[in-house]
């Protein structure tokens, strides 16, 4: 009995050892694990066993390792589950590093990635349902999850996604990554500390920007000494030549235009200006004599003389008023007069003296009218 009990025991300390499949090494701000519908809050060296998710509070970290060794930095606002063996990205980013050759998987809705030794960061938005993979070091397979069998080998320096949106959900064809993608990346795990001493970018771009040398420039117009061949310091003084320029009443180049066409301008006003004379101009006038104003009346500013000739009849006698009609007037009169014939013309002068009644009906329309006003008057 007591045998069976000892490997009983031993039994259910290995199976509940084995349900573990990491353990929290990092963590900045709120982090939570769901075992069901219990959650609890995860500290430094929590243990997180199969089948439950972790989830990363917004502007919080939070690094765990596997039983192979491998880390995963989980970003805030990620929602990520372990399993033995390999974790599902439900949403948000994740960096990976593995410093062994044992394989390992993350799974995705819609891709699988199978990876070895080196670095790569995956995310997977839930809303658009895109997976993307960004290989920093090693290889890295990359497929749809629906067709294992048609995967692509991503290796260090290139990129890769899965969305429904292009080639049906095949993963695209792995594209170079720029320096300020990767720049962006790594600002979005600006939290770990150990993502940003990494020196990927050494490797992968070169020198970088902090290490590298700062070039000096200078003039481009100006030539270094010993950029010149058989160049020699002296120690003698130069001399200074002055060179002086005359010209004959040449003002500044801003004062030249102005004065010329405010010359212009004068020269054109005087043009236009009435000239002053002493000479007196005649006005004649020729027609019927007109009615002017009498002097005390009227104020004039000029001095004219005016004469005035008037034309006489052949009597002797000069019209006093004349009355004109305007020509229109008379040629439709005479137009009018000319289309009557005298039937006509007679017809309209007996239309106006026939009555349509006696002067005894006339009478009596006019008795009725009145009586009419009368009692409307009267029996308002």
């Amino acid at each position: 009995m007591k045998l069976s009990a000892i490997v009983l025991s031993l039994l259910f300390s290995f199976t509940a050892s084995a349900k573990i499949v990491g353990r929290v090494i990092d963590i900045q701000g709120n982090a939570f694990l769901f075992e069901g519908k219990s959650a609890k809050t995860l500290k430094y060296g929590s243990k997180i066993q199969d089948q439950m998710e972790v989830m990363v509070e917004d502007g919080s970290a939070l690094s765990i390792v596997n039983t192979a060794g491998h880390v995963f930095h989980v970003n805030g606002g990620s929602l990520v589950k372990f399993y033995k063996g390999f974790i599902e990205i439900k949403n948000g980013y994740v960096w990976i590093n593995s410093s062994n050759h044992e394989k390992g998987y993350v799974n995705t809705a819609n891709s699988i990635s199978q990876y070895g030794e080196g670095q790569l960061v995956l995310s997977f938005d839930n809303i658009s349902g895109k997976t993307q993979v960004l290989v920093l070091s090693g290889d890295v397979k990359f497929s749809n999850a629906l067709e294992p069998k048609l995967l692509t080998n991503v290796s260090a320096g290139f990129f890769s996604l899965v969305d429904k949106k292009y080639e049906n959900g095949l993963p695209r064809a792995p594209t170079k990554v720029g320096l300020s993608s990767y720049k962006k990346m790594k600002n979005i795990f600006a939290s770990f500390k150990s993502i940003q001493e990494s020196k990927l970018m050494d490797k992968m771009w070169g020198e970088s920007p902090t290490a590298a040398k700062k070039s000096k420039r200078s003039i481009a117009s100006v030539v270094a000494p010993s950029d010149i061949p058989h160049a020699k310091s002296s120690k003698k003084r130069g001399k200074l030549t002055q060179i002086t320029t005359y010209t004959n009443g040449r003002g500044p180049a801003s004062a030249s235009p102005l004065s010329y066409y405010t010359d212009m301008k004068k020269s054109e006003t005087r043009k236009f200006k009435p000239a002053k004379t002493n000479n007196v101009a005649t006005i004649r006038y020729y027609g019927y004599k007109m009615q002017t104003a009498s002097p005390a009346k009227t104020k004039t500013k000029t001095k004219t003389k005016t004469k005035t000739i008037a034309k006489v009849m052949p009597s002797g006698k000069v019209p006093s008023k004349v009355l004109r009609i305007p020509a229109a007037v008379q040629k439709t009169q005479m137009i009018d007069d000319l289309k009557k014939s005298n039937f006509e013309n007679s017809l309209n002068v007996e239309k106006k003296k026939n009555k349509k009644h006696s002067n005894e009906v006339n009478n009596l329309i006019d008795e009725l009218k009145t009586y009419k006003q009368d009692y409307k008057k009267e029996f308002q």
